[in-house]
């Protein structure tokens, strides 16, 4: 016997309540992302030589122009990778971008 379509909506509003909202570090690889590493940029100017200045997390980079290590954004926004080197300085790991920036 069939489940009537009561029973059958109940599971389905069950399930997508369930389902766990998608965050940022769910899609930064594992080789860029300690779970603490990367985040979207909270600002990016672009220069007039084609390099990126950008803040994240209290740090700021510079990527230069036609860095050959970008890696596709899945929301379109520029994150970054970032470790704090012992001199206070910023390491870029891994830099993401969407289309068009």
């Amino acid at each position: 016997m069939a489940p009537s379509p009561h029973v059958l909506a109940i599971v389905f509003a069950s399930f997508l309540l369930s389902a766990a909202p998608a965050f940022a570090h769910d899609w930064y690889p594992v080789e860029c992302c300690t779970q603490h590493d990367c985040a979207p940029a909270e600002t990016v100017v672009r220069r007039d030589d084609g390099s990126y200045l950008l803040t994240a997390q209290g740090m700021s980079i510079v990527i230069p122009a036609g860095y050959p290590h970008w890696r596709s954004s899945p929301d379109g926004r520029i994150h970054v990778c970032l470790r704090k080197l012992p001199s206070g300085s910023a390491s870029l790991v891994c830099a993401f971008r969407g289309a068009g920036l």
